[in-house]
């Protein structure tokens, strides 16, 4: 093994048993899960005011939440449900 091979970087085998698993998310799963991630704290804080509740921040934290929830799940599936190429080794 010469120096110049010791510090260089292996590359995973493409497939096979050691090839890393290629991760893909399902985009309606992501989407639902960003739009409750995002318009759950803003409806349970519009819900519990001090002052009572405030239906404006309720349909403001659901509309944000679902247009995160649609355009994270587009993203993803203009991307065939990978985020990134795969784990690296």
């Amino acid at each position: 093994m010469s120096p110049r091979d010791r510090w260089s970087e292996d590359e995973p085998p493409e497939c096979g048993p050691s090839a890393p698993t290629d991760l893909r998310f399902n985009p309606l799963a992501t989407g639902i899960a960003v739009f409750t991630g995002v318009a759950v704290p803003i409806v349970v804080v519009g819900y519990t005011r001090p002052a009572g509740p405030n239906n404006l921040i309720i349909i403001l934290g659901v509309l944000i939440g679902l247009v995160a929830g649609i355009v994270a799940g587009c993203w993803l599936t203009s991307r065939d449900g990978r985020v990134v190429k795969g784990p690296r080794l």
